[in-house]
């Protein structure tokens, strides 16, 4: 927070000074983007501006007791529309929110802010906050309240917290630091619905996707080489289950959370007919390098990647053609 503390500032007067200003979560909303993207929302309304939430995906139900977002549209038309700033939430690149193809829409002028904590952010906007030793972008807007003598209240606490939980898989992964858990008192006293966010955060899976877990639990294997567990799941897996691509979400940190005797987990997910999803995470080993060699990223020890192919299996394991 302290190395940022003037870009903090800097970005309070940039926002204050601003009428309408066009938020984007990105696509396939996690916790932290909707946390910070209802947290900003909330704050600049409270400030009087004309504020419009956007995702190009609506969030799943389990985030509807959030403050603001049952006003989050996913009509690209918005684009259409005259703002003075574009805010683009927990993205390391308009590619990945969702957006680059509607961007051209916005005319000459508007101003691009990019709030982010992934490693690797291109710095894609005309004013850029990004923190890659934050737990997550929602911490991020937690220390620009703070920074700028902002009270917190239970909504701003409330959406600022889900999104460090999100992040940090409730304080059980590398993300966590002492400041993370510092501010999340500071939520508890101001107000945070705490229970909720536990329901939402953690407590939301149905049968279907705890059938789909039991699969990619089954079928879980151990590399001694590179001390790895690896597990994945196929297209007819979902099916089966009732479920979709969707119900994968959260599965690589559950494993992370309980898998004590491997090192590094990686969690292999065919996303649709030619789309293989894979997630990393891992205790010790810098994992965002592997993932980048197959044009991934992420962090050092929580990153992803898509490639194109399908998971077959055969013999002698499980190949992708």
């Amino acid at each position: 927070m302290t190395a940022n503390f003037q870009k903090h500032v800097k970005l309070f007067d940039l926002l204050t000074g601003l009428d309408r200003l066009l938020l984007v979560c990105h696509q396939r909303p996690d916790g932290d983007t909707l946390g910070a993207g209802t947290a900003l929302f909330h704050w600049l309304k409270n400030k009087g501006k004309k504020v419009t939430l956007f995702c190009l995906d609506l969030p799943k139900p389990a985030f509807a007791f959030l403050d603001h977002v049952s006003e989050l549209t996913n009509d690209p038309k918005i684009f259409d529309n005259n703002f003075d700033a574009l805010v683009i939430l927990d993205s390391g690149n308009p590619i990945y929110a969702g957006i680059q193809k509607f961007m051209d829409r916005l005319p000459p002028g508007t101003r691009v802010i990019n709030i982010d904590h992934h490693k690797g952010n291109a710095l894609y906007g005309d004013f850029n906050l990004v923190d890659d030793t934050a737990s997550s972008t929602s911490e991020i807007i937690a220390d620009f309240l703070k920074v700028n003598g902002q009270k917190l209240d239970a909504a701003l606490a409330t959406s600022l917290m889900v999104g460090i939980m999100n992040d940090t898989s409730y304080f059980t992964n590398a993300a966590t630091e002492a400041h993370s858990v510092e501010l999340t008192a500071e939520f508890l006293a101001a107000g945070a619905r705490s229970s909720e966010v536990a329901k939402a955060m953690f407590k939301n899976k149905d049968a279907q996707t705890l059938n789909l877990w039991g699969t990619a639990l089954a079928r879980l294997q151990h590399n001694e080489k590179y001390n790895m567990a690896v597990t994945y799941l196929k297209q007819e897996d979902m099916t089966k289950a009732g479920t979709d691509a969707g119900a994968v979400e959260g599965l690589i940190n559950f494993l992370n959370a309980i898998c004590g005797g491997a090192e590094t987990i990686l969690v292999l997910s065919q996303a649709d007919e030619n789309l293989i999803k894979g997630s990393f995470r891992s205790v010790r080993t810098d994992v965002m390098r592997v993932a980048k060699l197959v044009g991934g990223g992420g962090h050092r020890l929580a990153s992803g990647f898509n490639m194109p192919g399908k998971i077959v299996e055969t013999e002698t394991g499980i190949k992708i053609i």
